[in-house]
């Protein structure tokens, strides 16, 4: 058998091992890695020092704005999906962001849930350090801020004998001269390690298959 046949033959089964571990690499990745039980959501998310349609003070001595309000408002939703299990809630960690900077945080203190239940949480929180000069210019030209909110907790299933589990996840959000996130559809916070999870996986699948026949 030629060099070129065997190169050939190589990526053939190259791609059949691809077809096949695939389908079982989504499925542990939604065993192990997506977090069971509850979904947590931003229902909503509001900047009034962006809101265009509020007035902001101008500082005469030092030429620079004056914020009104630097404070965010955040509603979230904690939905417990499962149909006979009641959600412990430890102490919920709340970081808001701006950039790589946090800017605000709070925390949500420990409560249960029943099956099948809602439980909203409202907030309003003084952030400190957000570049608001730079940002309001910006939703000012018709452009977004990007703001990230990062939640950690522990989770335990009351009718479950399990360990609680650690639920670190989060989500982008978008601002625009309302002062209102962008996306008015609730914005489901997820895990970021599953999609870094997903990425290496496909860069390893693709390297091998455009691994060079020799």
């Amino acid at each position: 058998m030629t060099d070129e046949c065997l190169c050939r033959a190589f990526c053939v089964c190259t791609i059949i091992a691809v077809a096949a571990l695939f389908p079982l690499y989504i499925i542990f990745q939604t065993v192990t890695m997506t977090p069971s039980g509850p979904h947590f959501y931003i229902n909503e998310f509001y900047v009034p020092a962006l809101d265009l349609s509020q007035h902001t003070a101008s500082n005469n001595n030092n030429n620079q704005t004056v914020v009104i309000n630097p404070c965010l408002f955040l509603d979230l939703a904690f939905v417990n999906i499962m149909l006979k299990q009641t959600v412990h809630y430890g102490d919920v960690n709340i970081t808001l962001s701006h950039g790589r900077k946090a800017v605000a945080s709070y925390v949500v203190h420990t409560f249960v849930q029943e099956h099948r239940g809602v439980e909203y949480r409202r907030e309003v929180v003084e952030s400190r350090g957000v570049p608001w000069e730079s940002t309001k210019k910006a939703v000012s030209n018709g452009s977004t801020v990007v703001f990230r909110v990062d939640l950690a907790t522990l989770v335990k299933f009351h009718s479950l004998n399990t360990k609680k589990k650690d639920v670190r996840i989060g989500a982008d959000v978008e601002v625009d001269g309302t002062g209102l996130k962008l996306k008015r559809e609730d914005i489901r916070l997820d895990s970021a390690a599953s999609r870094r999870g997903v990425g290496i996986f496909v860069l390893f699948l693709s390297l091998l298959v455009t691994r060079p026949c020799f």
